[in-house]
């Protein structure tokens, strides 16, 4: 299972963060690659637009020069051949203004539509130029025939002047009407304006005439001609014929230049072809060319696009099956930590149980070992008892290594945090652990450094754990030599002190290679083992670890081969301000003696043997008491009779200590109900102890117990009857 947690998760981790990069990037190399090709697409397009949009402006400028040419031609000449070829050019240039309508991209449609309204009048004025031309040629030439016609008239009716009679003469009239443009602002023209204008003369006056005969009238008139209007009458023939001579070499002229200008505007526009053609034949080329490289790349983009599409499409299913499958063994491991959690809450249970189990028998073995120590007996009988005793504790230390390897493996470990005295912590250890030192002969030396009213804060029983478990392993594991106890203390701000811990041994020492793994479970040194001949369960190293790196310490260890080692931790305390509270509960064996003496107590056990060792403890201390064997039994004699303190064990037949507990406590009678309760158990879990205080019991004695707790927790428990209901371990 460490495998599945510890190294698959891991690389699919990373597999999954190279595939969404991979991903990402692919997305945006082809975002980037897209818009680069609909970038050059738009800007091809536009280029091949305004070659074709130049081309057609080029044929309209060519088709407007041949188109004014042909209608002043057509002015001077009258062939209809030119009016025809003048419709043709005026025929494609709308043609040619449509298409640039069609095609306009970049400019307005007004811009347009400008063009075309200019290009309509200029047709039209040119049209009314061609009618009043021909209109005053008309005139000019009717005018030349009447000249020439008068004077053969004259010849025949010329006689002397006294002989001159009155004659009939027919004058002809013709009135002109003018049609005149009104002044006004000059629009503001533009290329296409400008380039019209250029090419229309009579479109760029102020004022346009329009000269419409209107009609013809014929007079005839009775005058008198003398010699001097004959003068005057030559002089306006001749006159006439001046103007049509004139007309007429002006249109010779004319047509001359027109001609020459038709040729010239031909050259230059077969020029214009030929090199539009040779331009157009390139464009053309190259517009092929282009437009079949766009394609090509348009192709490759489409299949890179598929193919990157498909590529990317493999990746997102790879990462949703990685997902998927880190999911899946997330659940495996969740459902793996949840039958752990099972598994060790049922070791928890099982182990509890067999605690309980356990401690019930060695209650008596302890318990009355303890008392036939007390006996006078000869030097054999005591050494048996010693080895009962020894052994019990031995089997008592063993289950209680086990149990607090379970509880700080499952999380379930508490503290407790009370005052206590710290000199005396140590000495009571060293004075307890002086015994073993003595029996194995070497020097057991007491080098703590510590005032003897310092007051801390914290689990005085843990402490003790850990100075018990490393001094016993000290001499236990040093055959010759000596075992120093060091201790001292670090005072830090806020009431805080450091508590600093050293425990020196000249025993076997622990090899190098052995060092990084002395406080693991169940590690053992070899070596040691076989040189002392003494096994243990190798927890006692590991469960001292928990318990000060829980509490905010740490522990160290240097050693060398035989020479010996140097266990040392440091635990932070909180430092206490009152000293009282630390003494509390403590009494010499003349106050506990006095205190319970004649005391009435219910005594409910239901194992025989305990009932035994508890009457004994009992009587030895002369205390009344009263024997029940279930809780519906005790409960029938506390309704009969008044206790001081109810002494019960916790699981029993029937009725358990927790059920009679609440009855007492939900008695009607409120002085009675508010009896001390002291819990026997063999349960060390902190749940069911915490259990315990809120059914209602005052204190609790674990089993195995020795004869003073019991004394002592009566003894406080009477105490505690005069002042507010407390709760104490």
């Amino acid at each position: 299972m460490k495998h599945i947690i510890g190294r698959t998760p891991i690389l699919r981790y990373g597999f999954i963060v190279l595939l969404i990069s991979i991903l990402i990037g692919g997305i945006l190399y082809l975002f980037t690659h897209n818009n680069k090709a609909q970038k050059l697409q738009i800007r091809v397009t536009k280029l091949i637009s305004v070659g074709e949009n130049n081309s057609l402006i080029d044929s309209c400028i060519i088709n407007l020069y041949s188109a004014d040419n042909y209608s002043r031609l057509y002015t001077i000449t009258g062939n209809k051949d030119y009016l025809t070829k003048f419709s043709d050019d005026v025929k494609r240039i709308n043609d040619v203004i449509d298409e640039l309508k069609l095609k306009q991209n970049s400019r307005s449609d007004s811009s347009v539509s400008k063009l075309k309204d200019l290009f309509n009048q200029k047709n039209i004025k040119t049209n009314d130029y061609i009618k009043l031309r021909m209109l005053t040629d008309s005139l000019i030439r009717y005018s030349v025939h009447i000249s020439y016609s008068q004077p053969e008239i004259e010849k025949e009716v010329i006689r002397p002047m006294e002989m001159i009679k009155p004659i009939q003469q027919t004058e002809h009239k013709v009135t002109i009407d003018t049609i005149g443009k009104q002044d006004g602002v000059k629009p503001k023209k533009k290329l296409f304006g400008r380039i019209i204008a250029a090419f229309s003369k009579n479109t760029t006056n102020d004022k346009h005439s329009m000269v419409i005969v209107k009609n013809v009238k014929e007079t005839t008139l009775v005058s008198n001609i003398n010699s001097e209007d004959k003068i005057t009458k030559q002089r306006e023939n001749n006159y006439y014929q001046a103007i049509n001579q004139a007309n007429n070499n002006l249109k010779k002229n004319e047509s001359q230049v027109l001609m020459i200008n038709n040729s010239l505007i031909r050259e230059i526009i077969n020029e214009l072809k030929h090199y539009k053609a040779i331009d157009q034949s390139y464009i053309d080329h190259n517009k092929e060319e282009l437009k079949e490289n766009i394609s090509d790349i348009s192709f490759e983009n489409k299949q890179i696009f598929t193919s990157a599409l498909i590529i990317l499409s493999a990746l997102a299913i790879l990462v949703f099956y990685n997902i998927w499958k880190i999911f899946s063994n997330e659940r495996k491991i969740l459902e793996y930590s949840e039958k752990t959690e099972q598994y060790a809450q049922s070791k928890s249970k099982f182990l509890a149980g067999m605690s309980h189990e356990i401690r019930t028998p060695l209650n008596s073995i302890i318990g009355f070992s303890e008392q036939l120590e007390q006996n006078n007996l000869h030097p054999a009988q005591k050494e048996q008892i010693n080895a009962i005793k020894n052994s019990s504790e031995m089997l008592l230390g063993l289950v209680n290594d086990i149990l607090d390897f379970t509880k700080y493996e499952t999380g379930k470990t508490t503290f407790e945090s009370s005052p206590f005295i710290v000199y005396k912590v140590f000495d009571e250890v060293f004075r307890t652990m002086q015994i073993q030192a003595s029996k194995k002969k070497i020097l057991f030396e007491n080098q703590v450094i510590i005032e003897k009213d310092i007051c801390c804060e914290g689990d005085s029983m843990r402490l003790k754990q850990v100075l018990m478990n490393l001094l016993g392993n000290a001499i236990k594991f040093t055959v010759n030599g000596s075992v120093t106890l060091n201790a001292s203390i670090e005072n830090k701000p806020k009431n805080i002190i450091i508590l600093k811990v050293g425990i020196e041994d000249s025993g076997l020492g622990i090899a190098k290679e052995d060092l990084p793994h002395i406080f693991e479970e169940f590690t053992q040194v070899g070596n040691a083992q076989k040189a002392t001949k003494q096994k243990g369960t190798g927890l006692g190293l590991a469960i001292c670890k928990k318990i000060i790196e829980l509490q905010g310490g740490s522990v160290s260890v240097s050693s060398e081969v035989a020479k010996g080692s140097v266990f040392s931790f440091t635990l932070p305390l909180k430092k206490c301000e009152s000293i009282k509270t630390s003494q509390a509960g403590f009494f010499s064996d003349e106050e506990l003696a006095e205190l319970v003496n004649n005391k009435r107590v219910l005594f409910v056990e239901d194992n025989q043997l305990n009932v035994l060792l508890g009457c004994t403890i009992l009587k030895k201390w002369k205390i009344n008491y009263d024997i029940a064997y279930n809780g519906i039994e005790a409960f029938d004699l506390f309704q009969k009779n008044n206790y001081d303190v109810v002494l019960t064990d916790v699981h029993m037949p029937e009725m358990d200590g927790l059920e009679l507990t609440q009855l007492i406590r939900s008695y009607d009678n409120a002085i009675k109900s508010n009896i001390q309760i002291i819990a026997l158990t063999a349960s060390v879990l902190e749940e069911e102890r915490d259990t315990f205080f809120k059914s209602g019991f005052n204190f609790i004695v674990l089993k195995p117990y020795r004869e003073k707790d019991l004394i002592e927790k009566i003894s406080l428990s009477i105490q505690s009857s005069m002042t507010p209901l407390s709760y104490a371990l």
